[in-house]
């Protein structure tokens, strides 16, 4: 689709948040006309020699039979032909309609999903689009230790931390004032439910963290990381993702939302490294950011993998589906009041940071112990957590254990912490 300046004049005029904060690299991409350009082009011609990829001679694909074999149930094209640069539209269509059902449907414009390597590759493309060194990249202090290393590696940015609780309450407050601090352009990570606390916000803590963004005066960037999107456990969390609060609330001259999901965890196929981006540079703005992401999923990955694509999209066309991650929920659910009852063995000194949801929990350690140590000693007891060095904390991945298995794991880490 046209040149760079056309894309950009397009975004200017019809989302002039999303405009203002592209970097350099975001201003000058555009997807370029050649093979997978040219090749869609020639879809649904009679003699078809664009593509390099082996067929039957008649568009159809031509599969080893060893490999055929293990994906019978699927539609032969999807799984072993490329994979379009943005995603099947179908799947894509299918995610977005996902997405809205999961929220409520909420009336608000937003893009179809673009589909992408996995979440960490969508939230490398909101660094390769948004970020420069110049701009400050706001993260929590409990974060996924990937978020430092995909802002730095990728655009330089200047990556600060905000605190995600108060001694043991939510703090809405240090965003505000991470924010204040903020001196230019701003991108902000929010990530409900968080990895690595397990912590969701209620709605009242939403609305807070929503005003705070919405009233920002600068150019901002915000990116939610829904992977653990629908693994909640208390009624008094917040029953959607905050991206859609966000985007109802922006005012997207000065402000662009983004959404990374996929159906690593949502879906529990932690093989798949399928993501999808979406974001509210939607309307007559979308086409544009469309060439732009396809441009540096094209120079990075080249598409999707075919087969996780079918995989998905077949699944989420089943009747089945809901019912068989219902059943995963409850058992989920168990799991966690499995570890809520034995909080109490912790020694008074441990504080068990807030958790409701997703798959984790976060103890923090007192002066007298080291987290690196901990973990040693505990792997000495066939016992493995993870050590946060950077908070002296050791995660508990509850998710990874039946629910009669988490009170013996919780008596050998309390007595280890004793």
């Amino acid at each position: 689709m046209g040149n760079a300046d056309a894309l950009n004049r397009t975004l200017a005029r019809e989302a002039p948040g999303a405009y203002g904060m592209l970097s350099p690299l975001g201003l000058s991409a555009v997807f370029p006309q050649g093979i997978p350009f040219q090749s869609a082009q020639a879809s649904g011609v009679e003699l078809n020699a664009t593509i390099g990829q082996l067929t039957d001679g008649y568009g159809e694909p031509l599969p080893l039979e060893t490999l055929a074999r293990t994906l019978v149930d699927l539609d032969p094209k999807k799984s072993f032909l490329y994979s379009p640069v943005a995603g099947p539209p179908a799947l894509r269509k299918a995610w977005g309609e996902r997405q809205r059902r999961l929220a409520g449907d909420p009336q608000v414009e937003v893009s179809t999903p673009i589909a992408t390597h996995g979440l960490t590759h969508g939230i490398s493309l909101s660094a390769s689009l948004f970020g420069t060194p110049e701009t400050r990249v706001l993260i929590p202090d409990h974060h996924w230790g990937n978020y430092p290393l995909l802002f730095k590696m990728n655009a330089g940015c200047d990556v600060r931390t905000y605190p995600l609780f108060n001694g043991r309450r939510f703090d809405p407050q240090g965003l505000a004032r991470a924010l204040e601090d903020s001196p230019g352009k701003t991108m902000v990570m929010l990530n409900f439910p968080n990895n690595p606390t397990g912590y969701a916000p209620t709605t009242d803590e939403v609305q807070q963290i929503v005003e705070i963004i919405a009233s920002h005066p600068r150019p901002l960037v915000t990116v939610t990381d829904d992977a653990y999107q629908g693994f909640v456990y208390s009624q008094d969390a917040h029953p959607r993702s905050v991206f859609w609060d966000v985007a109802e609330a922006i005012d997207r001259d000065r402000s662009v939302a983004v959404k990374v999901d996929g159906a690593t965890k949502e879906m529990l196929f932690f093989g798949s490294r399928l993501g999808f981006i979406t974001h509210t540079a939607a309307g007559a703005a979308e086409a544009a950011m469309e060439s732009k992401i396809k441009m540096v999923i094209r120079g990075v990955v080249g598409s999707i993998s075919g087969p996780a694509a079918a995989m998905v999209e077949h699944a989420l066309k089943t009747e089945a589906i809901r019912e068989e991650m219902a059943a995963k929920m409850t058992m989920m659910r168990g799991r966690y009041e499995a570890l809520q009852a034995c909080i109490g063995m912790l020694p008074d000194d441990v504080t068990p940071l807030p958790f409701n949801s997703a798959f984790f929990a976060v103890f923090m350690l007192p002066d007298r112990l080291d987290a690196e140590r901990v973990r040693e000693e505990l792997l000495e007891h066939d016992v493995g957590v993870i050590s946060l060095g950077r908070s002296n904390a050791i995660r508990v991945a509850y998710c990874s254990l039946d629910a009669p298995r988490i009170p013996p794991l919780m008596e050998r880490v309390a007595k280890a912490l004793s």
